[in-house]
């Protein structure tokens, strides 16, 4: 393998004036999530001097973004797409200057933030699902996988510059300052979103499926439907889904960290970050994943990887060993992302892009807070390293036999055409 196919692919980008518009856009978004996210929390607790409403508000966040996810689905297939990323872009620079608002009153009202992080919560889903379905048809087939590591290098982006750029803006100009920051943002996601060609809804196709009733056209139904008759969207999805449940240990890092690795708060943080820098250098490096024949076999090993990873965090107390683990944890999961994405929505339908998606990024919030439900529990009961130790293993157990079970998985790939000698 050459050096120029590790680095990241900039083919979408090239001649595809609409890409770079939901590229550039989806990083300002991101970005402007990533201020809005740790405002909201600094807000919150200096409103109350308790830990409890921060987790309050995130619960309603994610809550309001889980509605958002599946509701986002079914109008990104029931009505043009450029019209629904543009309105909820719109909605959410007008939530950030409520917020801004409110934080300029000489008392913040503590229910303000609740309602529009609430509100934020259910526009973010909406978008995001309109954003992932669209991206199929705008670069093709053969450019789904280059594609999907160019979105994963915004995601990363969002994650780490948009909460250091927040603590800046906090510490310097105010709270104010950071959601008008974020209102800058998302008019400029509106703006450029606007530039898009239309996306007129995907045109309808007959079911082929006979037990299909009338009427089920554009509803989730329809969408779960499709998933369970398709192995390999089903393996996907329980591939990503026992990573989520058994293998995502970030709920005890602070357990660890204090009885593992005799750290304090800065060594919790490093343990948060390890991951999100693996992850970044996974997506930069990831110009390989466009001309991989055998997606689902890599894919298999990347999610098995990241279970390995795990498992090495759990049963090891050495600082650096942890995390270069972590770190190895989080590139294995971009590349897992990148993977998946590219099958998912190769294998999917373009009237049922908005739905699959949806259903995919609903996943993506349960699974994690559902994990870290069992990791806690766990943790309770075995201490922190044996449970993430046995959550990794637990993993990897769920990710070859989904391979067992499911030979669409190993057969499956994304690059139909012939390699170039």
């Amino acid at each position: 393998m050459r050096l120029g196919q590790l680095v990241l692919d900039p083919a979408p980008v090239r001649g595809n004036r609409d890409f770079r518009l939901v590229l550039t856009s989806r990083t300002l978004w991101l970005l402007g999530i990533g201020l809005t996210s740790v405002a909201v929390a600094v807000q919150v607790f200096d409103i109350t001097g308790s830990s409890a409403p921060v987790a309050l508000v995130s619960l309603t966040l994610g809550t309001t973004l889980l509605i958002g996810f599946l509701l986002g689905g079914v109008l990104a297939d029931r009505m043009d797409r450029k019209k629904l990323v543009v309105l909820t872009s719109f909605g959410a620079s007008l939530g950030f200057v409520g917020l801004a608002v409110n934080a300029l009153l000489p008392t913040p009202q503590l229910w303000v933030v609740f309602v529009f992080a609430a509100a934020h919560g259910l526009i973010d889903g909406i978008g995001e699902s309109a954003l992932t379905a669209v991206v199929p048809s705008m670069v093709g087939e053969n450019q789904l996988t280059s594609a999907g590591a160019l979105l994963a290098v915004t995601t990363q982006l969002g994650g780490i510059v948009g909460p250091a750029l927040s603590g800046l803006l906090i510490g310097g100009p105010g709270l104010a300052a950071c959601y008008g920051a974020a209102a800058v943002m998302a008019l400029g996601t509106t703006g450029l979103l606007v530039l898009v060609s239309p996306m007129p809804v995907p045109p309808a196709e007959k079911s082929e499926d006979p037990e299909s009733p009338d009427g089920s056209e554009g509803s989730l139904r329809e969408a779960f439907r499709f998933i369970k008759g398709n192995r390999l969207i089903s393996s996907l999805l329980l591939v990503d889904l026992g990573a989520m449940l058994f293998a995502m240990p970030s709920a005890l890092y602070p357990q660890l960290a204090s009885e593992r690795l005799g750290g304090g708060p800065e060594l919790v943080g490093l343990l948060y970050t390890a991951p999100a820098v693996g992850a970044f250098i996974g997506s930069i490096v990831s110009g390989w994943t466009a001309t991989a024949r055998r997606s689902g076999l890599i894919l298999i090993g990347v999610a098995a990887l990241w279970g390995v990873a795990a498992t090495g965090v759990g049963v090891s107390t050495e600082l650096s060993l942890v995390l270069f683990l972590l770190g190895v944890g989080g590139l294995a999961d971009v590349f897992s992302e990148i993977l998946r994405r590219a099958l998912l929505q190769g294998n999917t339908p373009d009237r049922l892009q908005g739905r699959v998606g949806s259903v995919w990024l609903a996943q993506a919030i349960t699974g994690p807070s559902l994990g870290g439900v069992l990791t806690g529990f766990a943790a309770g009961l075995l201490g922190p390293g044996l449970a993430i130790a046995i959550g990794g293993g637990v993993c990897v157990f769920v990710v070859l036999l989904v391979a067992a079970l499911y030979p669409e998985l190993r057969r499956a790939s994304v690059v139909t055409e012939p390699a170039d000698a």
